[in-house]
C-alpha cells in the first residue's frame, strides 16, 4: 500500500493556526475583559509559539519553554525601564544586554527564526508603554498566563498526532531532526562577531533616529537593523534590506488605511490573528509579502497600547524602517571589505558552516 505524500498546505497551514491561536486567543480575552491598553504584551508573548517549530516535540518543549522565558524577561526589562521613566541612557543600555543574551540564547538553541526581533520588539516597546507601579502586578500575570498558553499551543501537536497520526499520517508534517546543541558555540569568536555587529548597528540606528528632527518611534530604525543582519550561520544579503524597505512600506499603506477607518477593538483582534496566520504561510516564501501581514498587525495592536494618528505613525514607521535598513546594508558593505581582507566570512568558523 502506497502511502500519501505529505501535503506542502498542511505543513503551513498548521505552523501558521498555532501562531494565531497562541496570540489570538490572550488579545481576545483583554478585549473582552476591557484592557486593550495591555494587549501589546500578549502579543509578545504569543511570539512564543512560532520558535522550534519544526523539532521533534520532547525538543520543541526546551526551545519554546527558555524562549518563552527570554520573551517575558524582555518585557519586564522594558517594564522597568518604563517605571523608572524611560531614560534614553537606560534603554540603549537595556537594548544591548537584550541583544546579547538574546542572540546568545537564540544562537545556542539554533532556533528558526534566527535573529534577536522578537526579544527586542518585546523589550523595546514594553519600554515605552505608560504604566503606573499599580499595574505591575496585573501585567505580570497577562504575560506568565499568554507565555503559558502559547507553550501549550505549540505542544498541542502532541496530542494530534496521537489522535490523527496513526490514521492519516500524511495530513500532518514531518518533524525535523533533533538539533545536536553545544554550548561551546557561546565561546566562538563567529559570535562575538554577530553580537557585536547587532549592537553597533542598532545602537548607530537607534541614535540617529533618534536625532532625527520631527520623527518619533526610534525603535522600528533598530527592529529593521537586527531583523535584516544575519544571524550566526546565515550571510547578510542586499535582498533582505531590500525586502524588508519594500515589504514594510506595504503593509504600513494597509495598516494606515485600516486605522483611518477607525475600526473597533474586535477588528483589531482579526487583523492580529489573520496577519499572524498569513505572515507564518509566506515567512519561509517571500519576506517581503510576510510583512504586508506582519507590519499591519504589530501597528494594530500596539496602536491599543499606544494611540496615535494613524499619519504620524506610518511616516515614523516608512522613515525608521528605510534609516535601518541603510545602516544594515552599510555593515554588509563593511563586513565584506572585512571579509576579503582576512580571507573568511566575518561571523563564521570553520567550525560552524555559513549557509
Amino acid at each position: 500500500m502506497t502511502t500519501p505524500a505529505h501535503s506542502t498546505r498542511t505543513v503551513n497551514l498548521e505552523g501558521a493556526a498555532r501562531a494565531a491561536i497562541a496570540g489570538g486567543a490572550p488579545l481576545a480575552l483583554l478585549i473582552d475583559l476591557g484592557m486593550p491598553g495591555y494587549a501589546a504584551f500578549a502579543m509578545f508573548a504569543g511570539f512564543t509559539a512560532i520558535f522550534g517549530a519544526t523539532e521533534p516535540y520532547r525538543q520543541r518543549a526546551v526551545t519554546t519553554g527558555v524562549a518563552g522565558a527570554l520573551q517575558a524577561a524582555c518585557m519586564l526589562a522594558g517594564i522597568g525601564v518604563a517605571l523608572l521613566g524611560h531614560p534614553l541612557w537606560l534603554q540603549a543600555i537595556g537594548l544591548v544586554v537584550v541583544l546579547v543574551v538574546a542572540v546568545c540564547t537564540l544562537t545556542a538553541l539554533q532556533t528558526i527564526p534566527a535573529q534577536p526581533i522578537f526579544p527586542v520588539f518585546a523589550f523595546v516597546v514594553s519600554a515605552l508603554v505608560p504604566l503606573r507601579p499599580a499595574d505591575v502586578p496585573t501585567v505580570l500575570l497577562i504575560i506568565v498566563c499568554s507565555v503559558a498558553w502559547a507553550w501549550l499551543v505549540a505542544m498541542s501537536g502532541v496530542v494530534l498526532r496521537r489522535v490523527i497520526h496513526p490514521h492519516a499520517p500524511h495530513r500532518l508534517r514531518p518533524l525535523g531532526e533533533r538539533k545536536h546543541r553545544t554550548l561551546a558555540v557561546l565561546r566562538t569568536r563567529a559570535l562575538r562577531e554577530t553580537v557585536a555587529l547587532n549592537v553597533v548597528g542598532s545602537l548607530v540606528a537607534g541614535g540617529v533616529a533618534e536625532a532625527l528632527p520631527g520623527l518619533g518611534h526610534p525603535y522600528w530604525a533598530v527592529i529593521a537593523v537586527v531583523s535584516t543582519l544575519p544571524a550566526l550561520r546565515q550571510r547578510h544579503t542586499l535582498r533582505r534590506a531590500w525586502q524588508r524597505v519594500v515589504g514594510t512600506v506595504g503593509g504600513t499603506v494597509v495598516a494606515v488605511g485600516i486605522l483611518l477607518l477607525e475600526p473597533g477593538v474586535w477588528w483589531i483582534v482579526v487583523i492580529a490573528v489573520v496577519g499572524q496566520f498569513f505572515a507564518e504561510i509566506f515567512v519561509a516564501r517571500h519576506y517581503a509579502v510576510t510583512l504586508l501581514f506582519l507590519t499591519p498587525l504589530a501597528l494594530a495592536v500596539s496602536w491599543l497600547s499606544l494611540p496615535e494618528a494613524p499619519q504620524l505613525l506610518a511616516l515614523d514607521r516608512i522613515v525608521q524602517t528605510v534609516l535601518g535598513a541603510v545602516v544594515s546594508v552599510a555593515l554588509l558593505l563593511v563586513g565584506r571589505a572585512v571579509e576579503r581582507r582576512r580571507g573568511r566570512p566575518l561571523g563564521a568558523t570553520s567550525a560552524v558552516p555559513t549557509i
